[in-house]
This record gives structure tokens, C-alpha cells and sequence, in this order.
């Protein structure tokens, strides 16, 4: 075990990259390179529960814009605005009628209202938007290292990195795949400003970390 160097949630990875002479960065182009090819870095605690937001996207395709959506079926939130905060998934109709539907025939993602029983798709993202965005978004290639943590009584967090896998080969389908298992949200993030504008802070596609490895093609077990 090693006590962590940084003790925050950020500290797994800045512990991994300080005992393999990385230099803490924010470079697009990756960490290191593994077997001649330039790899990201991704530290993560096995028992984590969390889930992170892998990106934030709008669709080309919206039978309605988010200000007619947010009038057809927004609530009042807390704040009193015409809101629609919701988390969507597949096998689950949430309060306000919204859910998930993958459709592998046309390869499409799509965010369905249902009401009174009928389904009337809202928003719909295709396969091809998903890999793009994935390609723009994720690491081609990315090498996740899995550690063992323990708090201890001097207050300081301890890592015991002891799996690694060496991941490549972003998929839209094994995106698609989680989404249909129902291990990745989407969520809405919206509302109407005075003005009947909608302010978007951008749909989420969420998924918890320890399904990172599941995004991916191919998978080579380093340890």
C-alpha cells in the first residue's frame, strides 16, 4: 500500500502518475506510450460507486427544440423556473414519462416520452454520432489501473495497485450495449430563463466507472 500524495478523491491518480515518473498534465495527446502507441492514463478505486459524466451532447435529430419540450412536459423546480432535471434509463419509466430505447436495426439511441401507454420518440441519437463523440471525447487508447484503498487512522488514504488493463478500440455498440443493460444514464439538465429561451447545460451521458472497461473493443490484462 502506498499513502496517497494528494488526499482527495484526484489523489489515486496523482500517486499512480508520481510513482511512474509521469508529470501531472492535461495533454489531449495521452500520457505514455505502450507498445508504440500513445495510451491515457486512468487510475480507479475497485470499490468505487460513482458515477461520471462521460460527455455532454445534443442530438442532430429533436422533434421538438428544448424550449417546446421544456413547455410540454417541464415541471416548476425549486427554483420556480419550468424546469426538466431528469435521469433517464432503459427499463424504466421515470415520473415525467421518459426512457431509453436502443434500436439496433437503424443502430439509433433514443430518448422516448411515453403517455397513456403510447411511445413517441423525442430525441433520438444515431450510432454514428455516438462513435464520434466517443472519438472525441475518450482516449483511444486507455490504460486503467485498479487499486485497493484504505483509510487509516493517521487520516491519509492508501493505494494497493495491484489490476491493470490495456483497453483500445472505442465502440458505439458496446456503448450502446451498456445503455441497454441500463448501466449508463442519460440525463436532462434544463430550463426556461424569464425570457421563454431554454438554458441547456448540456444532456449527460453518465456511467459509473467500474463500467469504463465495458466502452472498449479489445482488452489485454496487463496484471
Amino acid at each position: 500500500y502506498i499513502k496517497t500524495l494528494r488526499n482527495a478523491d484526484t489523489g489515486i491518480g496523482k500517486t499512480l502518475e508520481t510513482e511512474l515518473g509521469i508529470n501531472e498534465n492535461n495533454n489531449p495527446k495521452g500520457d505514455l506510450i505502450y507498445k508504440g502507441k500513445i495510451v491515457e492514463l486512468k487510475a480507479q478505486r475497485k470499490d468505487t460507486s460513482s458515477n461520471i459524466t462521460l460527455f455532454t451532447f445534443e442530438p442532430r435529430y429533436k422533434k421538438y427544440s428544448d424550449a417546446e419540450l421544456l413547455k410540454k412536459c417541464g415541471y416548476k423546480d425549486k427554483d420556480g423556473r419550468t424546469g426538466l432535471k431528469i435521469t433517464m434509463k432503459v427499463g424504466m419509466v421515470n415520473a415525467q414519462g421518459f426512457t431509453l430505447k436502443v434500436d439496433k436495426t437503424d443502430k439509433k439511441i433514443n430518448i422516448v416520452k411515453v403517455d397513456k401507454g403510447k411511445e413517441e420518440i423525442i430525441w433520438s441519437y444515431t450510432f454514428k454520432e455516438i462513435q464520434d463523440k466517443l472519438e472525441d471525447k475518450l482516449a483511444n487508447n486507455l490504460l486503467i489501473v485498479l487499486a485497493d484503498s484504505e483509510k487509516r487512522a493517521d487520516g491519509f488514504e492508501y493505494f494497493n495497485y495491484n489490476k491493470s488493463y490495456f483497453l483500445t478500440k472505442l465502440s458505439a455498440e458496446k456503448f450502446a450495449k451498456l445503455i441497454d443493460e441500463g448501466k449508463m444514464v442519460v440525463e436532462f439538465r434544463m430550463h426556461l430563463k424569464p425570457s421563454g429561451a431554454a438554458r441547456n447545460h448540456g444532456t449527460g451521458f453518465r456511467l459509473n466507472e467500474k463500467h469504463m472497461v465495458g466502452l472498449y473493443d479489445q482488452k489485454e490484462v496487463i496484471m
